[in-house]
């Protein structure tokens, strides 16, 4: 535009001088305005364009998906023992199928989980929308989608509930569905929906008719691969609230467990509940009660004295008792568990001294403290109604509490050497055993 300005001065008269420079401008902005409206209809027409070639994406893509779901859903019917599913982290589509099955692991390359799982995804939710007769009826299609879609994400309560549905029409059979919730834990151990969908098909079973190792098995490999899984560890208290009977079983695989796993409190806070359950049901090991070497190492390491049978270790931590009252198993009962108790009091100091400080063993180490103390008070005071149980509600041991704060602990030989001995492990530690033991140390009576 400057220059046709600057032609216009120089060849023009004075007097058309200004017109042609008028006239420069107003053809330099009509040249640009029809410039973006060229721009315009050319941006118009490819978004005219664009949907066609989206549309030809789209049905390749759910072509594609389509094949990946039937070639997995082609490895379940082939592999009823499928142990394992796993996402393989890949970067590009090798131009193969992504499904991977060897040896009874099944495994799907990354770059389609996320279109599998969308695909399968928008599938089920269009089943979903028609009448539950009519999808019921399309099961064997409906069933390769759920399980696609359960094992890429198991987190989807809807597609959890289908599967109850035909369970509940005779669709499914029970035995392959406990399979399949195995395979979905095996991908995220930590799968709530997974255990929950257990604990409901295991409702429709007897009591003798369940594989109640095989359930601890799972809970264990689950709590195994991924720390602090709550959820597997929950599971496990309700096989355990099912089938006492793996009471011995247990208080060996969970000392196994916390050896291995020396900062997951989740498995210590387990054995708390179990030792605490075993009192309930007054459980005993017989060979055990011939030897209770941790409790008597711990009584010796208290009072300083010779301590050789039972009999001197009740009369020890519960002289005067009325043993006639408290009954012989419960009494064998609070031996045997307190022995547990002592065991892992010493199990978490040889670990401090091993790895060093960590807080799961000072937390263990209370606890098993607080069990020892709270039995003795029980039993002391003369609460023999029935076997323990716990207090079941925040009033409950509010009420508990304030009793240990006024329990006279000085009174007896053992509590009173406990207390000294715990008021020597720091002031942290003294005010723990004051808050939640009674212990009074402030009034100087240690």
């Amino acid at each position: 535009m400057e220059k046709e300005i600057k032609n216009a001065k120089h060849t023009s008269t004075p007097k058309n001088k200004k017109r042609k420079i008028i006239n420069a401008v107003v053809k330099f902005f009509t040249d640009k305005k029809e410039a973006k409206i060229r721009k315009k209809q050319t941006t118009a027409k490819k978004e005219t364009s664009t949907p066609i070639m989206d549309s030809d994406s789209d049905n390749e893509s759910m072509v594609l998906c389509e094949k990946i779901i039937n070639d997995m859903h082609a490895v379940f019917l082939k592999d009823t023992e499928l142990s394992s599913f796993e996402i393989i982290p890949t970067v590009l589509n090798r131009n193969k199928s992504p499904v991977i099955h060897v040896e009874h692991n099944l495994g799907l390359e990354s770059w389609c989980a996320k279109h599998v799982y969308d695909h399968a995804h928008r599938m089920l939710m269009g089943y979903k929308k028609q009448t539950v007769q009519r999808y019921v009826q399309q099961s064997d299609n409906l069933l390769k989608y759920l399980n696609v879609a359960l094992l890429i994400n198991p987190d989807v309560t809807t597609f959890w509930h289908i599967r109850r549905q035909l369970v509940q029409k005779n669709r499914l059979k029970m035995n392959r569905e406990l399979k399949f919730s195995t395979l979905v834990l095996s991908k995220k151990p930590k799968s709530n929906e997974a255990f929950a969908y257990r604990r409901w098909l295991y409702s429709f079973q007897s009591h003798d008719a369940i594989d109640w190792h095989h359930e601890i098995g799972i809970c264990e490999r689950c709590a195994d691969r991924s720390s602090s899984n709550y959820h597997a560890w929950s599971h496990r208290q309700w096989v355990l609230r099912n089938a006492p009977m793996l009471i011995r079983a247990e208080i060996m695989r969970t000392e196994k467990f916390m050896r291995k796993h020396i900062s997951d409190y989740s498995s210590y806070h387990y054995r708390q509940i179990l030792i605490t359950f075993a009192y309930q049901m007054s459980y005993y090991d017989t060979e055990e009660l011939h030897h209770l070497r941790d409790l008597k190492e711990l009584i010796n390491y208290y009072l300083i004295a010779d301590v050789q049978c039972p009999a001197q270790i009740i009369n020890i931590m519960l002289p005067d008792v009325d043993q006639a009252a408290i009954g012989e198993a419960r009494l064998k009962s609070f031996l045997y568990c307190c022995n547990l108790a002592a065991h892992d009091m010493r199990l978490c100091d040889d670990q401090k001294n091993m790895y060093g400080e960590r807080e799961s063993f000072e937390l263990h180490r209370r606890a098993s403290l607080k069990f020892i103390v709270e039995q003795c008070v029980r039993l002391l005071s003369g609460d023999l109604m029935g076997i323990y149980s716990p207090p079941a509600t925040p009033v409950q041991q509010q009420q508990f509490n304030t009793h240990l704060k006024k329990f006279d602990y000085n009174s007896y030989e053992f509590l009173r050497a406990l207390k000294k001995s715990e008021s020597l492990l720091g002031s942290k530690h003294r005010k723990w055993c004051s808050l939640f033991l009674g212990f009074d140390y402030e009034s100087g009576a240690a």
